[in-house]
């Protein structure tokens, strides 16, 4: 007879622990993903390994007792981080059609006990012998009432757990055995595929830590001894991750299912029929008293069977110290906590090179006209699935690909290079577009034109002839400008050195990278030796280079907005721009980099009032004894459409003004034309950030609370607009207007 197994059986039907359940929320690998270190996780003997194959890679292990104390008490290569006591359910399963209903049944019974004549099972079957005689004992039923017969599988190999199981189910169905007693994934098998019932009256729960199989539970996560330094803060982060997630697992009973059973690679239905129900509260690793007893008892057992050489004290073995600093580094806020959503792929691993790599020839446009056209024509493309990408958040690759078919990446390659160079009154227009059809998607291509007019103003001939044609062939530029906590530009820790040999280095790591993910090129904003600030024109795929999804803000949620590490790049000549020069004379190039964040705002609001008008003519209830057949026809309501679409319209004009004098300004820029546009801009985008806010907000009050309800997704636009208004202070913007209204002073951006 023949029988196919459809479950992957672990060696030794492993556990679930901690810190395979850390592994498979993310958090743990993206945390050092940002720091460099590698990790290899190998879910079938529980080892996690930190660091690459060089000496310093050294190995974190959660084992069962048996394996632990081997290594800590025999070799004295390894301490107690961590100790667990976790059950597997244990069963007495017959056929369905068995007679046998109860304990007591079993008198005159064969039981089949699996055996797979290896060290683990020899002693799970000793622990388990123990339970039964005892349990058969509790029913009046002698040990020379039942016959017990092994059921061992002929190749003795603990790696193939599915032929014991297949073993045990041949024994059922051909009736070698009345019963077997069984536990773990291979109680769940039997009961899964042979309907196979478990007797009442032989249980064993989380509960019966007393127990002598309880104590065989016992798993331990151990470190090497004699860590370094640099070793011993990695160990504790890994640690600190484990103790996150199992105290994120109590909180979120069914998705900690859904993980656990993809690591043991189960059905999530057989966890917790294999395991404990209280699985997840047993994922705990403080290393307590209790456990420490129970671990101690199992050593004893051990040593009286002599499996082991001495008999040792495990808490000599115990560094409680390493417990101690990870739930410091989790209380001081050093560790990422699980968030709300499943970490993002692109966090953990990056994007195929084929999203780069297989797309059409970009298009390029003739001008302002035929640019205007192709933003509508996009526009319309994007609008569809929207919503669904934000709320899923489902990253615009497609979308982004045909950004660069279209052209609408080339806008600002000035003409005498080959592009359209498009005004800045047809850019703001385009972006008010795009942003009305997809508020994240409009904020992505925001840094990449920021750098194109980088390489105008500041590039030489050879790097303005190269860049504008990457740009016109479709590449995106990303950027790589902020840092955490950064204060001001010159505090920047990002530094660009050079390598003796006429190039240089570049080190650094950025956040708020929109953008960076999806790019060919990201420019990085860094000091040189001088302190000065330059743009380093990296390749997206140049060696040291990584770029991590690990934006989690509660809009723009498409943006990718996350990490980018830079861990001693090559950077060559030709690809440093002396992004400092463009503040020595007068300038608008601060300006062209606000007006486009404020058309992005204005573009959102616009989306959003035309959403509130469609659900308050096709949703919300007129109010009630106000004789009125629909919502659109109440007074109040008209009202305050009012209100909210002449705020708009001056938004819209505020923004169209700053866009014309940009305009007016490059054709002759002096002090008193920049001083125009960037007070005309700083105007704009203060007003964009109240008005969008309002617009946004308001969209619930005319609509109603029907309008929350989730499926409609409404909220995307208050989200985005908040998250993309902070991107600067606009209180600032008012001091910047004060100063001119009140003593005729033009504010002047500095670097």
């Amino acid at each position: 007879m023949s029988i196919q197994l459809h479950t992957q059986a672990k060696l030794n039907d492993p556990i679930p622990g901690a810190l395979g359940l850390a592994w498979q929320i993310g958090e743990l690998q993206v945390d050092f993903r940002r720091r460099g270190i590698l990790l290899t996780y190998a879910p079938e003997r529980g080892e996690l390994t930190v660091g690459d194959h060089s000496e310093e890679a050294f190995s974190i292990r959660y084992e069962n007792a048996f394996s632990a104390i081997g290594s800590i008490l025999q070799e004295d290569d390894r301490t107690i981080a961590g100790i667990s006591i976790q059950d597997r359910r244990d069963y007495i399963l017959v056929l369905p059609d068995s007679k046998r209903r109860k304990l007591e049944d079993l008198r005159g019974a064969v039981i089949g006990v699996p055996y797979a004549q290896e060290t683990f099972d020899e002693l799970w079957r000793a622990a388990a012998m123990h339970d039964l005689e005892s349990a058969l004992y509790g029913a009046g039923i002698a040990r020379n009432d039942v016959s017990l017969k092994d059921l061992g599988t002929d190749t003795g190999k603990a790696a193939d757990r599915g032929a014991v199981t297949r073993r045990v189910m041949e024994a059922l169905l051909r009736g070698e055995a009345d019963a077997v007693l069984v536990s773990g994934i291979s109680g769940f098998a039997l009961q899964n595929w042979l309907g196979a019932r478990p007797l009442e009256g032989f249980h064993r729960g989380a509960d019966q830590w007393e127990g002598f199989l309880s104590a065989a539970k016992v798993q331990v996560l151990t470190i090497p001894a004699g860590l370094s330094a640099e070793q011993q803060a990695a160990a504790d982060r890994v640690l600190a991750h484990a103790i996150a997630a199992s105290q994120w697992a109590i909180g979120h009973r069914a998705e900690a299912n859904r993980l656990i059973a993809r690591e043991m690679g189960i059905p999530e239905t057989a966890v917790e029929v294999a395991y404990s129900a209280n699985l997840h509260a047993q994922l705990d690793l403080e290393p307590t008293t209790e456990k420490l007893e129970a671990l101690e008892r199992y050593k004893q057992f051990l040593f009286s069977r002599r499996f082991l050489a001495r008999n040792a004290g495990v808490k000599d073995a115990l560094d409680a110290q390493r417990f101690h600093a990870a739930r410091l580094l989790i209380e001081s806020g050093q560790i990422e906590l699980p968030g709300m959503e499943p970490v993002s792929p692109y966090a953990l691993a990056d994007v195929p090179r084929s999203f780069f790599t297989d797309r059409p020839p970009a298009h390029i446009l003739s001008g302002d006209k035929e640019a205007l056209e192709a933003a509508k024509s996009y526009a319309a493309w994007i609008k569809d699935g929207e919503s669904d990408r934000d709320r899923y958040r489902q990253l615009p690759f497609e979308q982004l690909k045909q950004l660069a078919a279209s052209g609408l990446l080339g806008l600002m390659v000035p003409k005498a290079y080959g592009g359209p160079g498009i005004s800045v009154f047809t850019l703001t227009e385009i972006f008010k577009i795009i942003s009305a059809a997809d508020g994240s998607l409009g904020q992505i291509p925001q840094n990449h034109h920021f750098f194109v007019k980088t390489v105008e103003l500041v590039g030489t001939e050879e790097q303005k002839a190269f860049f504008f044609s990457e740009v016109l062939k479709g590449a995106q530029f990303g950027n790589a400008l902020a840092e955490r906590g950064l204060k001001s530009y010159n505090e920047m820790s990002t530094r660009l050195k050079s390598d003796g040999k006429g190039g240089y280095r570049l080190s650094g790591t950025k956040y708020y990278a929109t953008g960076a993910l999806y790019s060919h090129w990201i420019p990085v904003s860094a000091l040189d030796e001088s302190n000065k600030r330059i743009t380093a024109m990296v390749p997206r795929h140049a060696e040291g280079v990584t770029v991590i999804d690990d934006w989690s803000g509660v809009g723009q949620r498409t943006t990718a907005s996350g990490s980018v590490i830079l861990r001693d790049v090559e950077v060559p000549q030709a690809h440093v721009l002396p992004h400092w020069k463009i503040f020595e004379p007068p300038q608008i190039f601060a300006a062209f980099g606000q007006i486009m964040h404020a058309a992005i705002d204005v573009g959102i609001a616009q989306a959003a009032l035309a959403d509130a008008a469609w659900f308050v003519r096709e949703k919300t209830r007129p109010p009630l004894k106000s004789g009125l057949e629909r919502a659109s026809d109440d007074p109040d309501q008209i009202r305050r459409f009012g209100e909210l679409g002449i705020r708009l319209h001056a938004a819209e004009a505020l923004l169209e003004k700053a866009a014309r004098l940009i305009d007016e300004a490059e054709q002759e820029l002096n002090a008193e034309s920049a001083g125009r546009a960037t007070l005309a801009v700083d105007s704009a985008k203060y007003f964009a950030t109240e008005v969008a806010i309002e617009v946004t907000n308001a969209l619930f009050e005319v609509a109603g609370s029907a309008s929350m309800d989730q499926k409609y997704n409404l909220d995307r636009h208050w989200r985005n607009v908040r998250i993309h208004t902070l991107h600067d202070p606009a209180r600032l913007k008012l001091h910047h207007t004060g100063s001119w209204f009140l003593n005729g002073i033009y504010h002047e951006y500095k670097i």
